[in-house]
């Protein structure tokens, strides 16, 4: 009865994500690249938030192509990308926890940045966002680099050790018995508090002193406060969602046993939660659209410098060639034509002007300061 209760809730764990993943997979890399490309236009890049935003786009697209695309491999094709070597395992793991954790930490920090610049008590500059946004990425790199230290193919720390059963990406218990400790117990839980709690703090406060002090502002100036309040929604609708989409995921892995992995709705109930963590990091281009007015703008005109203008020019070309009865081989040979002759012609000019006259006249070459 437990065998037939484990083996349907893998099924139905591996339909579900075998559906649902290249949905959240697609979604992500289309969404996030075309906001990527419309935040660091010159209308939006102006304004330092659209960088930071720009940035969290690249973040998000790591942290689902890292972590979502794995399980999918794993879910339908039975392939692990950490277990191919030890390279790959420690390799993979590290970049799937600093994209994991960039983004939460981004979202705090242009939610502070953004208040600082809307209340006048600082100001931001492209150096100085560059200079954080390094400083953020270091500081990530640097705090989850054990994770490529202590990694490895080994036995797997849930299940008794067996030459039948493969090695996993994950801690020797054995070797590493004190860092497998921390790993186990304090490592969820300070995670927890310094990605989760600490930045969820920092966005909501940011974001209702943010609202508060643009409305202020609104109400002495309407005209110069208009972008201001879009970026400042955009900011608003993606620091929501991301509290409300992540924060399940976190608390489930902080306050669940590792023992827990072994029961038979754990995989189903992660894999749920793990969905809906994704989700979050595929629909900001949804956000931007519906809360940002210049995200919209520059939305429709990247769409028609791109594409609307190429089939205008497609179409005028082709009326010439329909009216005038030139080919597009023609049409080539004429243009070559016109620039050889005006080359000819402009080559002709200059023999002129420097061909001394015969009249007994000084010629222009004599005078260069004449020219």
């Amino acid at each position: 009865m437990n065998d037939s209760v484990i083996y349907s809730h893998v099924n139905l764990t591996r339909w579900v994500s075998c559906i649902l993943s290249p949905i959240i997979l697609l979604g992500c890399a289309l969404g996030n690249i075309i906001s990527f490309i419309v935040l660091l236009r010159p209308r939006l890049r102006r304004q330092t938030t659209s960088i930071y935003l720009a940035v969290l786009c690249v973040a998000e697209i790591g942290t689902c192509y890292t972590g979502l695309l794995r399980q999918f491999l794993l879910d339908a094709f039975d392939l692990d990308i950490r277990r191919l070597n030890s390279f790959t395992c420690r390799t993979h793991i590290l970049l799937t926890y600093v994209f994991l954790r960039l983004a939460p930490l981004l979202l705090a920090l242009v939610t502070l940045q953004r208040y600082l610049y809307v209340s006048q008590r600082a100001k931001c500059s492209l150096k100085s966002t560059c200079i954080q946004l390094t400083c953020l990425f270091l500081f990530v790199c640097f705090a989850e680099g054990h994770l490529f230290t202590f990694y490895d193919l080994t036995y797997s720390d849930t299940r008794q050790r067996s030459d039948f059963i493969p090695l996993e990406c994950t801690v020797d218990k054995v070797r590493y018995t004190s860092y497998y400790s921390f790993r186990s117990k304090i490592y969820p839980k300070l995670t927890l508090f310094l990605y989760t709690i600490i930045p969820l703090v920092v966005i909501i406060l940011g974001n209702f002193l943010l609202v508060r002090t643009v409305r202020q502002a609104s109400k002495r100036s309407r005209s110069t406060t208009r972008k201001k309040r879009s970026v400042t929604r955009m900011l608003y609708a993606v620091s929501v969602l991301y509290t409300v989409l992540t924060s399940p995921a976190s608390i489930f892995l902080a306050v669940v046993p590792a023992s827990y992995q072994l029961a038979p709705g754990f995989r189903l109930q992660w894999t749920l939660l793990r969905l809906l963590f994704y989700l979050c990091h595929s629909v900001n281009f949804l956000l931007f659209c519906a809360s940002g007015t210049f995200f919209r703008q520059e939305f429709a005109s990247f769409i028609n410098a791109n594409c609307i203008c190429k089939i205008e020019w497609a179409n005028t070309r082709t009326q010439i060639v329909t009216t005038t009865g030139i080919s597009k081989y023609e049409d080539e040979t004429m243009l070559q034509s016109l620039r050889y002759l005006a080359h000819s012609d402009v080559s002709s000019c200059r023999s002129e002007i420097r061909t001394p006259k015969l009249n007994g006249k000084p010629s222009l070459d004599s005078h260069p300061t004449s020219l």
